[in-house]
């Protein structure tokens, strides 16, 4: 089975928006938040990325948590069965299974 690893996904995205952002913020040149010359030439605050990096956390939770919510929503109304993988039903508890598997994840029957 292809799982997708997605705890590793999540941890390298937040990595990749974090070097953004201290990138950006180091490297904003005379464009501040106000206009041009303002705040030193710095585009933020020396340590204005902390913040930006707080500021980020609520839209960023808001997508993940309607990501997770809608992939709890597939499997919840799709029984647990993958997309493109042929399934067929325990013959002891009647959940969904997967063809090729030789027991059931759920009640530990044998599969025939």
């Amino acid at each position: 089975m292809n799982k997708i690893n997605w705890t590793a996904i999540a941890v390298f995205g937040i990595v990749v928006l974090v070097a953004f952002l201290i990138g950006a913020s180091l490297l904003g040149g005379g464009w501040g938040m106000m206009g041009p010359g303002m705040m030193g030439g710095w585009g933020f605050a020396p340590f204005g990325w902390i913040g930006m990096i707080f500021m980020w956390l609520i839209p960023i939770g808001f997508i993940v948590l309607t990501v997770l919510g809608v992939v709890w929503l597939v499997r919840a109304v799709g029984g647990g069965a993958t997309l493109g993988s042929p399934a067929r039903a325990c013959p002891s508890c009647g959940r969904v299974v997967q063809a090729d598997w030789r027991n059931c994840p759920h009640c530990g029957a044998a599969l025939a």
